[in-house]
């Protein structure tokens, strides 16, 4: 409902057009104020809520005109309608100047009147609503930003490309007193204690209130931006104030201390504090800054909760071998393949037991077991028909944006999930969605694995299963793209490899276990599957322990 003021020096001309707008029944229309002078009208104004003035012109103190110039300095919004018994262009030429909606000729008619105020209503609900959108975006915009500003600043820390102009006008956007080539201090603390039991929102209000305090204790000397890198580690990047840059870094370290305290204090979680020495250049050395920061916080030898170090350089980390596990047979892969789940839970078990002592060495182990898991997840999700996404589902959207900032906890924790949500949907699916086809090449790769040991070929297995040999060998290279003469030979000699690495038994011993009635027929075999004998094998991988 939008209210009307109607202003005319002479009552009864205010009178017939308020009877006119109140008789005509408009939906819209509200009160109808009317007014017998310039003054009047403007006491009027000033203690109601007014949307829309039919002011005369001519009137004596104040003028129409005066009055909408009035009216004009406490509100653009309201909308003015002019009425006039003479068609004088200097009139015309002012209303349009004040902005006046309409300028009327009297006597007024009716049809005019009233599509002037359909036309005005038009015009302020559009306003308002442009309006209410506007303090809406604002409103979003607010709330939001400080989240922007975290997920821009990580991008920038990740190495994200971005080109200088972009950089520029999204800092602005955002508010950020930084540019580009300014110099920066960095740091990182990483939260020591154990979060598995906490959710996601929790870990959220835990890193929002580390960051809030470390933003009160240094705000005063410098401008601070932090983001999350994961659910422990969060990274500062700060910019000394005018006039208090020289010792910049000696007031930095005085702070982090009492913020390392702070956070004990207040939230009772113990954090590991990591301060890179020299400034760095913004925003092209951040991703440097924050390598150094985590290579201290993987590499320290005392494993305390509560460590605080001033970063100058580390020493590049050097490479000790293969994550042996990730490799030695049975692979995950097959392991989940067959449906063996027990097995392949201890094998990530092997895995991220490995992983936690080459963790600190390179972060290229990182990477190479993350690559390794998620083929192995991809490739079973693809056999089944489906993409990985379908199979586990939210930790998808986390394997994509977050795998190149996890700690070895996040990264295990992802792991294990997503290997349940395979074989909980797999085991799920059995009896509906499996193929009668695939369910048997399962069947016959699960025979095997029971008996790896003993004299095996395709007529005795077809037997056991009850199917004619030529079926057998048909469908199972339909199902899984090889003989099954290839797949035994593979198992056979995968699982001599691990015999030979693991155990002293004699060459002779390794061909029984792997179903070899006689060593030179092992031998041969071996050496054409490996290119090396089981003797020369054996040898290389011990001067690899």
């Amino acid at each position: 409902m939008i209210s009307l003021l109607i202003v005319d020096d002479h009552p009864h001309q205010a009178d017939g057009i308020a009877h006119i707008v109140t008789e005509s029944g408009l939906p819209f229309i509200g009160t109808v104020y009317k007014a017998y002078s310039a003054k009047e009208a403007l006491e009027c104004f000033a203690a109601h809520r007014v949307d829309i003035v039919i002011t005369d012109i001519r009137m004596p103190e104040m003028s129409g005109i005066e009055l909408i110039s009035r009216i004009r300095e406490s509100s653009r919004q309201v909308k003015c309608v002019l009425l006039s018994g003479y068609a004088e262009f200097e009139y015309a030429q002012r209303a349009m100047e004040l902005h006046a909606s309409k300028y009327l000729m009297k006597p007024v008619k009716d049809s005019e009147l009233l599509d002037t105020l359909h036309k005005l209503h038009g015009e302020i609900m559009t306003e308002a609503n442009r309006t209410q959108m506007y303090q809406q975006a604002v409103h979003a915009m607010r709330v939001h930003t400080p989240l922007i500003r975290e997920a821009f600043l990580r991008d920038l820390i990740e190495g994200k490309a971005i080109l200088r102009r972009d950089l520029e006008r999204r800092l602005q956007a955002l508010e950020l007193p930084f540019t580009a080539g300014d110099e920066v201090l960095f740091f990182a603390i990483q939260l020591e204690d154990d979060l598995s039991g906490y959710n996601g929102h929790d870990k959220a209000l835990i890193s929002y209130a580390v960051g809030n305090i470390g933003e009160e204790l240094l705000q005063d000397s410098f401008d601070v931006w932090y983001t999350a890198m994961n659910d422990r580690i969060i990274a500062f990047v700060l910019k000394p104030r005018e006039n208090k840059g020289l010792h910049a870094a000696d007031r930095l370290e005085r702070r982090a201390k009492e913020f390392q305290r702070s956070v004990y204090r207040y939230l009772k979680h113990m954090i590991s504090v990591g301060i890179v020495s020299s400034p760095v250049a913004f925003p092209d050395e951040l991703n440097e800054a924050s390598h150094k920061s985590r290579l201290l916080f993987r590499n320290r030898e005392d494993k305390v909760a509560g460590l605080f170090a001033i970063i100058s350089e580390l020493p590049q980390p050097k490479l000790s071998g293969l994550i042996d596990s990730l490799y030695q047979p049975p692979s995950l892969s097959n392991l989940m393949e067959i449906g063996r789940w027990e097995e392949a839970y201890e094998k990530l078990r092997d895995i991220f037991a490995e992983l936690e002592h080459k963790w600190t060495d390179s972060p290229e182990y990182a990477q190479e077991a993350f690559f390794v898991i998620a083929g192995s997840f991809q490739f079973v999700s693809h056999k089944e028909g489906k993409q990985l996404v379908d199979m586990i589902g939210p930790l998808y959207a986390s394997m994509l944006e977050k795998h190149t900032t996890w700690d070895l906890r996040s990264f295990r924790d992802w792991a294990f999930k997503s290997l349940q949500c395979i074989a909980e949907l797999a085991e799920e699916q059995k009896p509906g969605y499996r193929s009668t086809t695939l369910s048997l090449a399962q069947r016959i790769q699960q025979y095997i694995e029971r008996h790896l040991n003993e004299d095996l070929s395709l007529p005795l297995i077809a037997e056991e299963l009850g199917f004619h040999p030529a079926y057998l060998s048909k469908v199972y290279k339909s199902e899984t793209g090889q003989t099954l003469s290839d797949y035994l030979l593979k198992r056979r000699m995968e699982h001599a490899a691990v015999l030979l690495r693991k155990t002293d038994s004699k060459i002779y011993e390794v061909a029984e276990q792997t179903g070899y009635q006689t060593a030179h027929y092992f031998i041969k075999l071996f050496k054409n599957y490996y290119g090396v004998t089981p003797q020369q094998f054996r040898q290389g991988q011990s001067g690899k322990r």
